[in-house]
């Protein structure tokens, strides 16, 4: 118990003389010096920091007039173990307590982060920093401008604190009434350094005007491409702080930032722009103040907790201002055209109907343009490359030029330009008249060529060759017609198309003509009757005796040979019809230009008939005196005499001259003397030319007649008449025993 006594006093001991030594420490933080300043009365709202949450508001009037005595005083200059000490809990009262120890008391603590930046950058732009002179003496207190310095640095303090100034945009908010209460006719200085204070905190925090102080805040500025490719973008800083601040990248290589007076340029080559499709922000570091408040102020608190808490400059804590910027690209793919002029070589005028088209670099079509009425033709959107171009077409009358031209689309040149000229060409047309079987040159032919207007531009003939040549013509359409033809030939009226459109060209151009044809008629008649004959056959023949056509005679009795060219042929008759002659003879013809129809008259002579008849008796012995009647029938009913003739000694009787094709019939009318008559006819047919000469046979029986002398006799009658009579007398005495018994 005892050492447990004995160490307990030992602690009290030692807690006291800790305690002693802390009263000996405080007592070492007294207030310097005091002056008072006086002013009108002034209401303001007293803030309670003492907790964590909002602030709680009350209004405070403070008098501070000379009368009331040094406890009203308004501005009170403090200095706190040797530092000049401001005020940061303005309703709380101000007293020479000598309880002040260093550390950040409960109301610095709940103040804003902004509100502590802005006291600790008014602390370093008020007073006593180099800026504003020397430090404020001890003991002269008959420095009014350093009191008045003092005050003012003093009434910022309070401005921030009390919410009447932002510690955003320290000239903001309009009036204070911090300054409203000081008397500035009394005391001038005190005006001018507030203002000086105030200005010298917003440029210490002045950022360019198209940058922010805060990576959320700040706008975005677009890079656009620019003439060589890359992307870029201008912003001038109206604030005029911009050499004060240094841009740079924080995204890789480049990114470029150019500082020219008030205007920054930013630059990002293609490459890098693929990297800022999406919002990059950068920064930029200030070359002024920019303060961090626990570094830069010292604070000092009561430890009664009776007493203002105080605050102090220490000097240090100098940070740069940064200013923010976001930057962004949108990448395009570059593209090109190229716009081709098209002019007249020698007029120079706008060509209009010019077609070109386009290849790639592996020489595949792209697309075809044609150039109108300017004489431009255009193939745009074209992607970074190498292509080539050519005409494939051009107005009638105008040489293409069929030349490819190569041409390279980059960023520095998107947009190409070419002129090309094109000239009017000249040709010619060669015609080749020839005989359209025999293919040989034709003299003579002639020829009119005309343009696409149908007017009339050349004339003229072939020539010995058969050739004929217009030359010096512009390139276009024409249309050529003959209008003579060559002597013997037909004319050929068919209009035929020509199209020159190559310059130096000469078309050629075969044509033929067909001769002038002729034709031969034969008319075939009887050469009695004259009476025209059909069914009559000839044959033609050229000049080789070649056979060329057969043709047979129509009821007219004409047959016609026609398309016959002019030349030497012949004819003859090779089938006739009954009853006439075969003409086989060969006859000669020729047919010329002047006289290519041939009519000519042949006949046939009737073919005559012979009908003979040879009368003999059973020994073949001629018979004479036979009368022998020949008739004549159309229709084999009917018959018609035609003559008697009576067989000669030779037994011959004979008709001559009979119609070939008639039919006829010979009868005997008269026996020769001693035969019997003939009841039949001896012939009934037609007479042909195969067989127009007839000879008919005909036997006569002897008839009964006494037998002449040296003769037979009469015995072999009377023995047959003999037999006869027995025979008849045999069957009639039979017949008459049968009819007894009977």
């Amino acid at each position: 118990m005892k050492v447990f006594k004995s160490m307990t006093a030992l602690i009290l001991a030692l807690v006291m003389a800790a305690m002693l030594a802390v009263s000996a420490y405080a007592a070492t933080v007294v207030v310097k010096y005091k002056v008072y300043v006086y002013t009108s009365q002034l209401t303001f709202k007293q803030y309670d920091y003492s907790s964590s949450t909002t602030p709680s508001t009350r209004n405070l009037t403070i008098l501070a007039d000379s009368s009331l005595g040094s406890g009203s005083a308004l501005y009170h200059v403090k200095y706190v173990n040797g530092a000049l000490a401001y005020c940061i809990q303005p309703g709380v009262r101000s007293d020479d307590s000598s309880n002040y120890v260093q550390g950040s008391s409960g109301c610095w603590y709940n103040l804003p982060v902004s509100v502590q930046s802005g006291i600790a950058l008014a602390l370093a732009c008020g007073y006593p920093s180099a800026e504003y002179g020397t430090a404020y003496g001890d003991s002269n207190s008959s420095d009014i401008i350093g009191a008045e310095k003092w005050a003012a640095t003093q009434a910022v303090i309070w401005d921030l604190i009390c919410e009447y100034r932002s510690p955003y945009d320290y000239r903001s908010w309009g009036s204070s009434p911090f300054y409203n209460c000081v008397d500035t006719s009394r005391y001038p200085t005190f005006a001018l350094w507030y203002s000086e204070i105030v200005d010298a905190m917003q440029s210490a925090t002045d950022i360019p005007s198209f940058a922010a102080t805060s990576s959320r805040w700040c706008d975005t500025i677009e890079l656009t491409k620019d003439a060589s490719g890359n992307y870029s973008a201008s912003v001038t800083d109206t604030n005029d702080v911009l050499s004060d601040f240094n841009f740079s990248s924080n995204s890789g290589n480049g990114i470029t930032f150019t500082q020219r007076g008030n205007t920054l340029t930013i630059t990002a080559t293609a490459e890098a722009a693929k990297g800022l499709t999406s919002e990059k922000t950068y920064s930029a570091t200030g070359s002024a103040y920019g303060i961090d408040p626990d570094e830069a102020v010292l604070c000092w608190y009561d430890s009664t907790g009776k007493y203002q808490s105080l605050a102090s400059y220490t000097g240090t804590g100098l940070d740069p201002v940064r200013a923010y910027i976001k930057i962004k690209v949108t990448v395009t793919e570059d593209k090109g055209s190229l716009t081709i002029n098209k002019t007249d070589a020698d007029t120079g005028k706008a060509l209009a109907g010019v077609t070109y088209r386009l290849y790639d670099s592996a020489g595949n079509k792209i697309a075809d343009a044609t150039t109108g009425a300017n004489g431009k033709a255009v193939f745009s959107d074209l992607p970074l490359g190498s292509y080539s171009y050519q005409e494939i077409s051009a107005p009638e009358g105008y040489v293409v030029d069929d030349t490819k031209y190569p041409i390279t689309i980059t960023a520095s040149a998107l947009d190409i330009t070419a002129t090309r000229t094109n000239a009017l060409g000249k040709a010619g047309v060669e015609i080749s008249k020839v005989d359209a079987d025999s293919n040989i040159p034709l003299q003579g032919a002639g020829f009119r060529l005309y343009d696409a207007s149908g007017s009339q531009v050349a004339e003229g003939y072939t020539d010995a060759n058969g050739k004929l040549t217009f030359t010096g013509l512009k390139l276009g359409s024409y249309t050529c017609k003959e209008f003579q033809a060559p002597t013997g030939y037909e004319l050929d009226e068919t209009a035929f198309p020509v199209t020159l459109n190559q310059n130096g060209q000469v078309l050629k151009v075969a044509r033929e003509n067909k001769l002038i044809t002729g034709s031969i008629e034969i008319l075939k008649v009887d050469a009695d009757t004259k009476k025209p004959l059909a069914g009559v056959t000839y044959r033609l023949f050229d000049s080789e005796g070649n056979k060329i056509a057969d043709g047979t005679t129509d009821a007219n009795g004409k047959v016609t040979f026609d398309n016959l060219k002019p030349g030497s042929y012949s004819y003859q008759e090779i089938n006739t019809v009954d009853g006439y002659q075969l003409d086989e003879t060969k006859y000669d013809f020729s047919l010329t230009s002047e006289n290519l129809n041939v009519k000519v008259t042949r006949e046939n002579k009737p073919v005559k008939g012979c009908l003979t008849v040879c009368k003999v008796d059973v020994t073949g012995s001629p018979l004479v005196g036979a009368e022998l009647l020949l008739e004549t029938s159309t229709d084999g009913q009917t018959w018609t005499a035609v003559g008697k003739i009576t067989t000669d000694k030779a037994g011959i009787a004979q008709w001559d001259d009979l119609k070939i094709g008639a039919q006829y019939r010979i009868t005997e009318v008269k026996a020769p003397a001693g035969y019997t008559l003939m009841t039949e006819p001896l012939f009934t047919g037609v007479l042909d030319n195969t067989n127009p000469d007839v000879t008919i046979t005909a036997c006569n029986s002897a008839g009964f007649v006494l037998p002449f002398t040296g003769g037979t006799g009469f015995a072999p009658y009377i023995l047959f008449a003999a037999l006869a009579l027995t025979t008849s007398v045999y069957f009639c005495k039979k017949s008459y025993i049968n009819e007894e018994k009977n």
